[in-house]
């Protein structure tokens, strides 16, 4: 049995609606004051450079998912710091929760490096999406 991971860092750089500023205290993302991003980091655009992946880590197949022969694709959101890992990430289209494909997943995903996003010259939190392909063949 031949197993092909694939995965796919969606990258855009469209036009955007806004950069979702919300409150901040400091750099970082999260709820606050001043002038940092908000709980989602900001969106590719108006500005706002996507991150560049300079480090991917495929994720494992479980021997459960190969038995059970689990396939499909894993979609996640996670924010780039601004030091280039990977910081909140949440299962936005859920594969597999009693495989462990899911988990797979976020583990590959959170071992990722990036050249990170910048705003007007500043590395800043930026919200990605990720999807993760498991294959049987």
């Amino acid at each position: 049995m031949i197993t092909t991971l694939t995965s796919n860092f969606v990258d855009s750089d469209g036009p955007g609606s806004g950069s979702r500023q919300g409150s901040g205290d400091g750099s970082g993302p999260g709820p606050g004051r001043g002038s940092g991003p908000g709980g989602d980091g900001y969106r590719p655009g108006n500005g706002v450079t996507s991150p560049r992946l300079v480090r991917e880590v495929k994720p494992a197949y479980t021997g459960e998912a190969m038995r059970a022969r689990i396939q499909g694709t894993v979609r996640l959101q996670a924010i780039v710091l601004p030091d280039g890992s990977v910081g909140t990430m949440k299962i936005i289209r859920s594969l597999d929760h009693a495989f462990g494909l899911d988990d797979e997943a976020l583990k590959s995903v959170s071992q990722w490096r990036f050249q990170p996003g910048t705003l007007a010259g500043r590395a800043v939190p930026v919200l990605i999406e990720v999807e993760l392909a498991f294959t049987l063949r």
